[in-house]
C-alpha cells in the first residue's frame, strides 16, 4: 500500500471564516488603488491579478512586493478551525497546501514567528521545495507563505516561472540550476531509487494523493502540467507509477463540472463527490476526512 499525503485548498477555511477570496480580491482593488469597477468576468484570477498590479504600477509606480506583503498580512488574520485539526490527526505525515496562511501550523502549536523554511533548496520566489516542520508533519506551502511574501504564487509570470522550474525539476533535470544539487529527471531517480523526497512533486509519482478544498481550475497551470505528465508517463509506459490520484468535489456541482471531471478521469485522476447542504462546509469536508482514514 502506497503512503498518504494530503493536498488541501483555501475553502477549509471558508468553513468558519467570514473573508472569502472576493473580499481578498477587492481590498487588493482598494489597495491597489484601482478602479472596483473593473470587469473581472471571464478573466482567470493570474490574469486579473497581473491588471491589476500593472495599472497600479503604471498609476503610482507601486511596487509588486508591496501587493504581496498586502495579502500576506490579510492571510495573517485566518484562524484554525476544527477542520485542521482532524487533518492533522489523520497521522499523515506530509500535507500540501495552497494557503499561504499558517492555520496548519498554529493547531500544531508551532509560533508563527518561529516557521522556518525547511526546504533542502532555499528558494526565494517558488516553492517546489519549501515546506515547515512542526513535531508531527512537514506543511508544504506550494503556492507560497505568509512568511516570506514574494513567493505567494499570484500573477501570470510567476505562475509560468513555476512552471518552467517544475518541468526541469521533473522532465529534463537541473544540471546547473541549483548550487547544492543537480536532479536527474524523475523517471532516472525513480529507476535508480533515488528519490528522497525533497520536492513536494516526488509524491505525485509515489504516494496516494487525497485532494479536497481545492477547486483546481485551469488556471492552474503548473498542477494540470503535473497531472498530465504523470498520465502520459503512465500511458507510454516510461517508468512504473503505481499511486494513486483522488480528487473530491460537492455533488451539487457536478453537473458543471463535467468539462473537469473529463480531465481528470482522462489523466488518471479518480473522482468522488459529497453531498454538500446548503453551505455547511464543515460537515461536507468532516466527511470527506472520515472517507480517507476508513480508505475510501
Amino acid at each position: 500500500m502506497n503512503k498518504k499525503v494530503i493536498l488541501v485548498g483555501n475553502d477549509i477555511n471558508n468553513a468558519t471564516e467570514s473573508y472569502s477570496w472576493n473580499d481578498l480580491i477587492n481590498g487588493l482593488l482598494a489597495y491597489a488603488k484601482i478602479d472596483k469597477k473593473i470587469n473581472q468576468i471571464n478573466k482567470p484570477f493570474p490574469m486579473l491579478y497581473e491588471e491589476i498590479y500593472l495599472n497600479s504600477r503604471r498609476a503610482h509606480n507601486t511596487p509588486e512586493s508591496r501587493l504581496k506583503k498586502y495579502i500576506a498580512s490579510n492571510t495573517r488574520k485566518l484562524n484554525p478551525n476544527k477542520l485542521h485539526q482532524l487533518i492533522l490527526e489523520l497521522g499523515i505525515e506530509n500535507i500540501l497546501t495552497t494557503n499561504y496562511d499558517l492555520s496548519f501550523e498554529k493547531t500544531a502549536n508551532l509560533d508563527p514567528k518561529k516557521c522556518q523554511n525547511n526546504g533542502f533548496i532555499k528558494e526565494s520566489s517558488y516553492n517546489m521545495f519549501r515546506y515547515h516542520k512542526t513535531k508531527n508533519h512537514k506543511i508544504w506551502h506550494i503556492h507560497g507563505s505568509q512568511t516570506v511574501p514574494n513567493t505567494i504564487t499570484l500573477g501570470y509570470e510567476h505562475y509560468s516561472g513555476f512552471l518552467q522550474q517544475m518541468r526541469n525539476y521533473v522532465a529534463s533535470g537541473t544540471k546547473g540550476i541549483y548550487k547544492k544539487k543537480d536532479f536527474l529527471p524523475i523517471g532516472k531517480r525513480i529507476k535508480n531509487g533515488n528519490l528522497n523526497y525533497e520536492s513536494w512533486i516526488d509524491f505525485f509519482f509515489t504516494h496516494d494523493i487525497y485532494i479536497f478544498g481545492l477547486n483546481l481550475d485551469f488556471v492552474e497551470m503548473h498542477l494540470w502540467w503535473l497531472l498530465t505528465y504523470r498520465a502520459r508517463v503512465i500511458a507510454e509506459n516510461r517508468f512504473p507509477i503505481t499511486n494513486r490520484i483522488i480528487y473530491f468535489y460537492p455533488k451539487k456541482y457536478e453537473k458543471d463540472s463535467q468539462h473537469k471531471l473529463e480531465m481528470f478521469n482522462v489523466n488518471g485522476v479518480e473522482t468522488y463527490s459529497e453531498k454538500l447542504q446548503g453551505k455547511n462546509r464543515m460537515s461536507y469536508y468532516e466527511r470527506i476526512i472520515t472517507r480517507i482514514k476508513n480508505g475510501i
